[in-house]
């Protein structure tokens, strides 16, 4: 299943910036679609919409969060064997390698969390389980995320 756009949009393109697979498609100021074939549910489009004009896989309206308060990547550098496979299927470069130059103790980071869009790409890239996406401290996860199967 997929996350759905409903006549709510006004076409302010705030779905398609957030999304990491380029599911989302539309004219600006014009009814915006989300192609099922695409979208992986990482919910980031429904974060970001600001006109509740999302639905979940569900038919639920998607929660809107603030940018702020989205999870981001953290990695548990102990683990981390240092395979590259999350920084290279970020599609915002959030995550780069610390210490490329001695492969040998290479582990990724979070160098970029500001474009960080939460869509767990790099989290289920991770074969170590290195890498888990947590909300900021002193914030709640949103209801749905907290029961969410990744």
């Amino acid at each position: 299943m997929a996350f759905f756009i409903n006549d709510k949009c006004v076409g302010c393109t705030a779905c398609e910036t957030v999304c990491p697979v380029t599911a989302i498609n539309g004219v600006k100021k014009e009814f915006y679609f989300i192609d099922p074939k695409i979208c992986i549910d990482c919910g980031a489009c429904g974060r970001a919409c600001p006109y509740d004009a999302i639905f979940d896989t569900y038919g639920n309206t998607a929660e809107k969060v603030r940018r702020t308060e989205w999870a981001r990547p953290v990695v548990q550098e102990e683990i981390c064997s240092g395979c590259r496979y999350c920084v290279d299927i970020c599609p915002f470069e959030c995550l780069s390698m610390i210490d490329e130059d001695k492969p040998w103790i290479s582990v990724a980071s979070l160098t970029n969390p500001k474009t960080c869009v939460s869509c767990y790409l790099c989290e289920a890239a991770c074969d170590k389980g290195a890498i888990v996406l947590r909300p900021p401290d002193n914030v709640a996860p949103p209801v749905a995320a907290r029961f969410a199967k990744r």
